[in-house]
């Protein structure tokens, strides 16, 4: 007669409680390529943005959001550079989380056992893009003060509990008070996504034990040297873009002081943050667009259950075709609300919004199916 208790779905998958032997080191599998250490270099990241932004909120004064950020860089010790760490931290952590989920969404690492992992990443992704956001507005530029009045002004102007909702978070329309509401819930988010990742860190363990590798490893001291040089190539592009190039990808308008009487002329978002700004430039409500980056979330969140092969069904031709033309769709979407100047861009933000919710809920569900047979 078998004594062995039948373990619940999350506990199988995170069994940090269960305070099992061994949790602390799990057994790897032998020659995992170096994207492996993503997960690694994110939290590293993370912690590094949690370090400047601590120092940075001693100084900054959300009364005078964007002559508090001038001060820090021309008149604190070092103020430049922890400002440079925070900025360039913030662009290398969402390029490493966007590489981990196409990663993730390439090798269908999302089936099963894989799925509470794959959650937490989304769950990451989605506190990234709020923390990001919030970021953005604190620094009270001219086209960042113009997002968060045109978001507050929709909020607050939201009939029901939506309403509500709006006006607590922001307080009422852009104004005294705002941005120090604001800044309270970067930080309070910004800890969320360190509990996420230890969490994350918790389960891809789990994973790790499930997977049962042909030739097992030690993560010390085989895959050292492997996470060490990572980093360095992570420290050097870290290095290149910070001292050459610290404003990739932001709007360059930004770098001017807000006036609520003008109105910049391209109003457009931090590029991690451009393809969600472009689903939600779809639709003309503001419900519509909450609703819409909620679809956008749910069906990445969903892809588990969306996929219809086998755990242990292979890539075939036409399902690697369609992540190429997902990650053309992605970058299309950021580009579309770059560049409002290009008088297409309205008409190819609908079509990649729509190419893009095409792929997840018609095309993977129907490749998938196919290529298990």
């Amino acid at each position: 007669m078998s004594t062995d208790v039948k373990k619940s779905w999350l506990a199988s998958r995170l069994p940090c409680p269960a305070k099992e032997t061994g949790n602390c080191a799990p057994t790897l599998e032998r020659g995992a390529p170096y994207l492996a250490r993503l997960p690694a270099l994110i939290t590293g990241v993370a912690l590094l943005l949690l370090a400047s932004g601590f120092v940075l909120a001693v100084y900054y004064n959300p009364d005078h959001g964007f002559a508090s950020i001038q001060f820090i860089a021309r008149n604190v010790n070092s103020g430049w550079l922890i400002q440079g760490f925070h900025t360039t931290g913030a662009t290398m952590l969402f390029a490493a989380v966007y590489l981990l989920l196409f990663r993730d969404i390439y090798r269908r690492a999302y089936t099963a056992p894989g799925e509470l992992v794959w959650l937490l990443r989304v769950k990451l992704f989605a506190l990234l893009l709020l923390v990001g956001w919030l970021g953005y507005a604190l620094s009270d530029g001219a086209v960042a003060y113009w997002s968060l009045t045109d978001a507050g002004n929709a909020a607050t102007g939201l009939g029901g509990v939506a309403g509500v909702i709006g006006r607590w978070f922001f307080g009422g329309p852009n104004g005294a008070g705002t941005l120090a509401r604001l800044e309270v819930f970067h930080a309070v988010l910004a800890l969320a996504v360190l509990g996420t990742l230890g969490a994350h860190r918790c389960a891809t363990r789990a994973l790790a034990r499930q997977a049962k590798p042909k030739h097992p490893v030690s993560c010390h001291p085989y895959y050292t040297a492997q996470t060490f040089a990572a980093f360095a190539v992570f420290a050097l592009i870290f290095a290149v873009l910070m001292f050459f190039a610290p404003h990739y990808g932001l709007n360059p308008l930004n770098r001017a002081a807000a006036d609520s009487l003008i109105i910049p002329a391209v109003l457009s978002p931090p590029w991690y943050l451009a393809p969600v700004s472009a689903v939600a430039s779809v639709f003309s409500t503001t419900l519509g667009s909450i609703f819409g980056v909620i679809a956008m979330l749910a069906v990445l969140a969903a892809l588990p259950w969306l996929d219809r092969s086998s755990p242990a069904g292979k890539r075939g031709l036409v399902y690697r075709l369609l992540m190429g033309l997902l990650l053309l769709d992605v970058i299309g979407l950021g580009w579309s609300v770059s560049d409002p100047a290009c008088t297409i861009s309205g008409g190819l933000t609908v079509f990649f919004t729509i190419w893009y919710f095409f792929h997840f809920l018609v095309l993977t569900p129907l490749v998938t199916a196919l290529e298990a047979k």
